[in-house]
């Protein structure tokens, strides 16, 4: 990863809740190198946040995190806004959680996320006047690994979320997005396992494995797996 220093609007909010039904146990606490997965995650993020967030409809199970502060930066753990699992909620507790105007929005089962992607995202997201900055490969779009704009992505958030309209998609066409392509997104990153997710065993022991290839994981190695749904 290329050197960094916190981008002083934009916080970086890890979600903890989806249900891991393929994995059958809670991803954000699954053994990765022998530590949780979250910390891996928010270690890898931290170098360019000015604030770390982690949001859960289960705070008291991700207690540990209490005290842990990488780069510098303490985690808060934020509990996910009442109501039923879904996309939208996930989004719209990501959004009001966030204290600063950027907010990039990452799931906990991305063992390679990078930090250099969600400042190039940042970057066009300000140089284009966009309202969300969202990755998109030949897979399909990684609404779980952009960044929003909290002032314009909130109130669309949440009356949609009112209304039963969990679909990201249903946000991503209210307000000014734009897209990353996964060249561009390769170029940032340095490849693409930053879109690695961990959804089954076998994708938690082959993301263990590619990690002891470099020190942080991120050469050309496989391409991508299909997005995580839980």
């Amino acid at each position: 990863m290329a050197a960094h220093g916190p981008i002083g609007d934009l916080t970086v909010v890890v979600q903890a809740g989806g249900l891991s039904t393929r994995l059958g146990y809670d991803k954000a606490r699954a053994s990765f190198a022998g530590r949780p997965l979250i910390e891996r995650v928010l270690e890898r993020v931290a170098p360019v946040a000015s604030e770390l967030v982690v949001t859960t409809p289960r705070p008291a199970q991700l207690d540990f995190l209490e005290g842990f502060a990488p780069e510098g930066t303490p985690v808060r753990v934020a509990a996910d806004l009442p109501g039923g699992p879904g996309a939208m909620r996930g989004i719209a507790s990501s959004l009001s959680a966030a204290a600063t105007p950027l907010v990039a929005i990452l799931a906990c089962d991305m063992p390679f996320a990078s930090p250099d992607l969600i400042s190039a995202l940042a970057a066009r997201l300000r140089t284009d006047g966009l309202d969300a900055c969202v990755p998109r490969t030949h897979l399909g779009i990684e609404p779980l690994c952009a960044v929003w704009r909290r002032a314009s992505c909130l109130p669309h958030a949440l009356a949609l979320l009112e209304a039963g309209r969990q679909r990201i998609r249903f946000l991503l066409d209210a307000v000014r997005t734009g897209y990353f392509e996964e060249g561009e997104a390769a170029a940032a990153a340095g490849g693409t396992r930053c879109f690695i997710n961990v959804n089954t065993r076998a994708d938690l022991l082959r993301a263990e494995r590619l990690a002891l290839e470099g020190p942080d994981g991120v050469g050309p190695g496989p391409l991508l797996t299909a997005p995580s749904k839980g």
